[in-house]
């Protein structure tokens, strides 16, 4: 899965950097960048959708819990009685992925995380200690780099006002400085334009590149 994931991202990288040689348009550079990061984010939210899905096959325990928990908070005093008395809980040793899913989304949607807050906290609920060490670990400055290209994707695919002040908000975040990813208090009206920007003028890489890079070194961390 991490492998996949690792190749996928390589294939978009190599695919952006030959179709940007070809180009000699500044605006189609533009459009490029911003269509790579929609790409690229796409992958990154299957990819830790299948990672929370098989860290939570590998070793269910704490899933359960989540599961006993879930059951108790729907249910009234007389029913945990009923159930206690007649049809006591038992943990499940193993789960398929497509129970895993259906019981986290009825729809059998894909497990999807809308920060790194929320990804740290969906896997604190369902994962293990051990296997979401990782997770865990993430620092304050790859949370940022994941909250950016949230960000970014949701404006590029939405174009909203609130797409807008949440980018606004993420990529001035004091976490990215050193990155060259942060921005000051000035709204990105157009993602594909700071994307396409070079962060240290006038050497330096565009800024999807870099978070190309980050992406990279985040999959293989977590």
């Amino acid at each position: 899965m991490r492998s996949s994931f690792d190749t996928q991202l390589s294939d978009a990288t190599a695919f952006y950097k030959t179709v940007k040689a070809s180009l000699n348009s500044a605006a189609d550079i533009t459009r490029l960048s911003a269509s790579t990061m929609i790409s690229v984010a796409t992958l990154w939210e299957s990819f830790v959708s299948d990672l929370i899905v098989a860290y939570i096959n590998r070793d269910p325990s704490q899933f359960a819990i989540h599961l006993k928990h879930a059951l108790n908070e729907d249910m009234s005093g007389k029913q945990k009685q009923i159930l206690a008395r007649y049809a006591p809980y038992s943990a499940p040793t193993s789960i398929d992925r497509a129970t895993i899913i259906s019981l986290i989304d009825n729809d059998g949607n894909n497990i999807t995380f809308s920060s790194a807050q929320a990804l740290k906290k969906g896997a604190k609920r369902w994962v293990t200690t051990a296997n979401m060490a990782g997770i865990n670990a993430l620092t304050g400055q790859q949370m940022s780099v994941i909250n950016l290209w949230i960000a970014l994707r949701n404006h590029i695919a939405h174009d909203s006002e609130r797409s807008k002040v949440a980018l606004k908000q993420a990529v001035s975040h004091g976490a990215l400085h050193g990155t060259g990813l942060h921005r000051a208090q000035n709204a990105i009206h157009t993602p594909g334009v700071y994307l396409k920007s070079q962060h240290r003028q006038p050497i330096g890489n565009p800024r999807i590149e870099e978070i190309l890079r980050h992406m990279k070194h985040i999959a293989a961390a977590i």
